[in-house]
Formats: C-alpha cells, sequence, structure tokens
C-alpha cells in the first residue's frame, strides 16, 4: 500500500509538462468514478455478507460524522472570532478535520491489513455516511465560508454520481434476490481489482506541503479527524452491535485523512486550498503509520 502511495508522490514530482500530474490525476479520477468505482461496489455488494451491518455501519459513520462536524465548528469559528484564523482557513480546517476517504485510504488499508472480505465496509460507510454529508452539508459549508456564493443545484451532485446509483441498484438486486450472469460478474471482479492501486496513485499525487504554513492549525486536523473520529466509531459502533474485525474496519475508515474532493470543493468556492492540502498530506503519512499499530491494538 505504502509503495504505491510513494508511486503517485514520486510521479507528481517527476511528470514531465506533456503529462502533468494533475491531468494524470484528473483522468484517473473520471475512470474511477465513472468504471471502477460502480463495478466494484456492485461486485462487493452482491458477493458481500453483510445483513444488519448495512445499517450499524451508516449508523455508526453519521454519528461519528456529525459529532465531529459540531465539534470542528465550535473549534473553528470560535478560532475565527478570535481573529486566529481567516474565514477562508476555517472553511478548510473544518472540511479537513470532517469528512474521510473512505474508498481512497481507508478502502486500500482495509484490504491489505483485514482482508478482502471486509473491503465492503469502507464502501458502505463511504456511500451511506461521508459521500451525502459531503455533497449537502459540506457544500453549504463551503460556500458558507468561501468567497463565492453556491450555484443552484449542487447537491444534486449526489444524484449524478455513478458510484451512488451503482450503490442503489445493488441493494436493490439485493433485496429482491437477483443474480447477474457469471461472465458479468467476472467483468466487475476484474474492473474492481483496480480500485485500490488507482485510488492510492491518486492520494500520492495529491499530496503536497504549503511553503509557507502554520503547522499549529493542523494539530486540531489531525486531533479530530484521526484520533476522536477513531473513538467515536468505536464507542458508536459497540452500542449497535458491531464486533470484530467488521468493527475494526469501521474504525479504520472513520479515522481515513481528509476526502480528496475536498481540494476541489476548496478550490471552487475559494477556501484556504494549501491549508487543506497540507492538512490532507500529513494526516495521510500519519495514517499510514498508525494503521498497523490500531489494527493491533482492536485485534
Amino acid at each position: 500500500m505504502t509503495l504505491v502511495l510513494l508511486l503517485g508522490v514520486l510521479w507528481r514530482h517527476m511528470s514531465s509538462a506533456r503529462l502533468p500530474s494533475a491531468q494524470v490525476r484528473s483522468v484517473l479520477g473520471i475512470l474511477i468514478i465513472n468504471f471502477v468505482a460502480p463495478a466494484l461496489i456492485v461486485e462487493v455488494m452482491l458477493t458481500s455478507n453483510l445483513k444488519q451491518e448495512l445499517f450499524q455501519v451508516p449508523a455508526s459513520g453519521n454519528v461519528t460524522i456529525m459529532v465531529i462536524l459540531l465539534l470542528s465548528l465550535a473549534l473553528y469559528v470560535m478560532l475565527l472570532r478570535l481573529h486566529i484564523i481567516t474565514r477562508v482557513q476555517a472553511g478548510a480546517l473544518v472540511l479537513a478535520s470532517t469528512f474521510g476517504n473512505g474508498m481512497g485510504m481507508a478502502l486500500p488499508a482495509v484490504s491489505a491489513l483485514l482482508g478482502l472480505p471486509q473491503r465492503d465496509i469502507p464502501v458502505v460507510y463511504d456511500l451511506l455516511a461521508t459521500v451525502p454529508f459531503v455533497w449537502i452539508i459540506g457544500v453549504l459549508l463551503c460556500a458558507h465560508f468561501g468567497t463565492r456564493v453556491a450555484s443552484g443545484g449542487l447537491g444534486k451532485e449526489l444524484l449524478r454520481l455513478p458510484p451512488f446509483w451503482a450503490l442503489a441498484i445493488a441493494l436493490g438486486m439485493r433485496y429482491f434476490g437477483l443474480v447477474l450472469p457469471d461472465p458479468i460478474m467476472k467483468t466487475l471482479h476484474l474492473l474492481g481489482s483496480a480500485a485500490v492501486p488507482l485510488l492510492l496513485l491518486m492520494v500520492g499525487m495529491t499530496l503536497h506541503v504549503g511553503r509557507e504554513m502554520r503547522f499549529g492549525l493542523l494539530i486540531p486536523v489531525v486531533g479530530l479527524k484521526l484520533f476522536l473520529s477513531a473513538g467515536l466509531a468505536f464507542g458508536v459502533g459497540h452500542i449497535v452491535g458491531l464486533q470484530g474485525a467488521t468493527l475494526a474496519a469501521t474504525v479504520l475508515t472513520a479515522a481515513a485523512p481528509p476526502v480528496g474532493v475536498g481540494v476541489a470543493l476548496c478550490d471552487r468556492f475559494h477556501l484556504d486550498t494549501e491549508l487543506f492540502g497540507t492538512a490532507m498530506t500529513m494526516t495521510t503519512v500519519l495514517y499510514v503509520v498508525l494503521v498497523p499499530w490500531l489494527v493491533s491494538w482492536l485485534a
């Protein structure tokens, strides 16, 4: 996992003007969103043994995200009123502290450390908890803290995401007991197996550290995103009945570094993109270092 991530970082720093890393990352993003992720979701959901976990995992995720969001808003609004940070910094920090990269980082981590049978947990967590929050609440917060007014219907982006419809179709097929032909399932598996390395490459190409950065601002992000999110998911997961590897996968997903789409949202609403990118880089490095220890502690 780490080596593929480093390949993405290496590409970012060694890419030529003819094929810049931003262009490669954009193409990979389109490929993943429209083909690879939907194939992975349908295959995982149709072959998954999840039952009550389909409700327990999103419940744990939604409670965790909501609590972290409220704490982030309270903290960064206070710092804003004390003139310690600017409005655009507050928006970027709220975004970085609250919404995790379940598909981009948690999925590879869970697959590598807990095994392929648990890879459906980050998918369910991401699509039934993180994605709706990001594209509705997250977008509204970006518009509130940013310098641009939100254009109408941004919340509808959720309904335009192929992964969302892939999940809806897969859940419907599970409910009605429908089965896809074996050749189609093999094709879905072939496409879905590309998700982990491609997502890691994308994350690696995104990582960077700002030249003039107040690193003290990132301490709350690390505390909220990596540690408190994991603790909340562990506690709520226990309450709703999660246990064993499923609980561990939920905790790893909750602790995942900031969501990659946050860079695009910061650009769109003129938030502090450099601060967000540096926060994502720092938390990603710490996540890669700490997640094996977290798995051994949860075992």
